[in-house]
This record gives C-alpha cells, structure tokens and sequence, in this order.
C-alpha cells in the first residue's frame, strides 16, 4: 500500500516551522506537560480572575507557546484564560511534527485543559479544532476557527508538490470537510478580508460546510493572515461569541 502523503517526510519537512524554543511561563500562568504517544508536550496556562472558561489555542505553523503570553490579557478582557500547546518539536514540545501527529495530539491536550473549554485553531492549528469539533470532549462549549486552512489540495501546493487522489483514510484523518459536517457545537470562524495565504473562500466554505446551526463567519476588513487580532473588530467578535457560549453552558 501506498504510504499516504501526510505520512511522506517530503510533506511534513516542508510543512512545520518547528522552533524549540524554551521560555519561563509569566506571573500568572502555570506550564504543565501532556504525555502523549511518543512526546511530552507543553501546554501554559494563563490566570483570568473572573474568566467564564478557558480557551485553548492550537497556534499557528512557525509560532510558541511564548508567542501568546502577552496576548493572554486580551483573551481575558474577552472572557476566557488563555491556554496555548505547543505542537512536537516547538517550544517545550519533544518529538518531530507531522499532520497526523498534529491531529492525534489534539484530544489528550484537550483532556488537560480546564473546563468550560473552547476549542481555537489558528491557520494550521485548524486541523486540530476540526477534529475536536468532529468528537467533542466533555465540558466543551464552542469552536474557533482562526485563519484555518479548509482545502487540503490548496494545502499540498502550498507545500509545492501535486495533490495525489485522497484515499478513504487520508479523507477520513485530513480532511476538514466531512469533520465539520459532523459537528454541532456553536462555531466562529474569524477571517482576514485580504488573507493571501489562506484565501477568504476557504472560510466561507468551512462555514457552509459546518453542521451547527449556530455558526458565523466574521470577515475583519482590511486584514490579512497574520495580523487579524490586530483589529478592534476582532476582539468584539470573539468577547460576543463568548459571553454567548458561556451564558448557554451555564443554563
């Protein structure tokens, strides 16, 4: 049998920015390590006195667990404490990355995160809140997507090779599709209206794809990849969806 393309060095070496990069946790936050098969990850959590739950970040590709912890005063005025993992090979994290990895890893590192919990994937760190959106734990409330990817082809050519014919396998691991048909949490999807890389579309079509009928899609103007919790746009969005998520949990 062939071996899958997501499994193929050739992919993952070109696809994960890893940077092993140690840092000492903030005053307030609290670093812990997940035991996962064959890697020890690192997961901070950050104080929120007041915090109606806790959201969990699977960042975007090349960024840490360090990366966020100024932002965690922002995630807090908007409601939640910030919790943020670091995939293999980054920050703290053992092991070496791949997609499959990637995914796999995303529920263990959930288990370990307080609740009320939503789930948040940033570009790359989308294949993780697909698949937690797909099979929720316990205790979560709601879902967001930040900048994520949706087109695995687009994904592949980004990597500059040519998508081969998925197999049942690769669709049922990899594919966002048929995971967010299968979800039925409320969901955000928050995009840049000029995102290059991952090109609006692909938003909108999570977002006709997704199984909840609570669902909406936020399109920060004038944005792009990188820089949409730049905007003032984007911190309304997210506060609202969890001043709403959490009210409903708590009925």
């Amino acid at each position: 049998m062939m071996q899958s393309i997501f499994d193929r060095d050739e992919f993952n070496d070109r696809l994960f920015y890893a940077r092993p990069e140690a840092s000492s946790p903030p005053p307030g936050a609290i670093d812990t390590f997940v035991d996962v098969d064959g890697a020890r990850l690192h997961l901070r959590v950050h104080a929120a006195p007041g915090a109606r739950g806790t959201l969990l970040m699977f960042h975007g590709n090349g960024e840490v667990v360090a990366d966020y912890d100024t932002a965690a005063r922002r995630f807090a005025g908007a409601g939640v404490a910030l919790a943020v993992a670091d995939y293999r090979g980054y920050g703290q994290s053992t092991g070496v990355p791949t997609l499959r990895a990637l995914i796999a890893d995303a529920r263990p590192v959930a288990e370990a995160a307080p609740a009320p919990l939503i789930v948040m994937g940033r570009s790359l760190g989308g294949v993780a809140a697909h698949e937690l959106y797909a099979s929720p734990l316990a205790g979560m409330i709601g879902v967001v997507l930040e900048s994520a990817l949706f087109d695995l082809a687009a994904l592949i050519r980004r990597r500059g090779l040519e998508p081969p014919e998925l197999t049942a396998d690769d669709r049922a691991t990899f594919e966002p599709a048929g995971k967010l048909a299968r979800g039925t949490l409320p969901l955000l999807v928050l995009h840049g209206e000029r995102d290059e890389l991952i090109a609006l579309d692909e938003a909108q079509a999570a977002l006709a794809a997704a199984g909840s009928r609570d669902k909406q899609l936020v399109v920060i103007p004038a944005r792009g990849h990188n820089d949409v919790s730049g905007a003032a746009a984007y911190w309304t969005a997210l506060a609202a969806f969890v001043a709403r998520v959490t009210a409903a949990g708590a009925t």
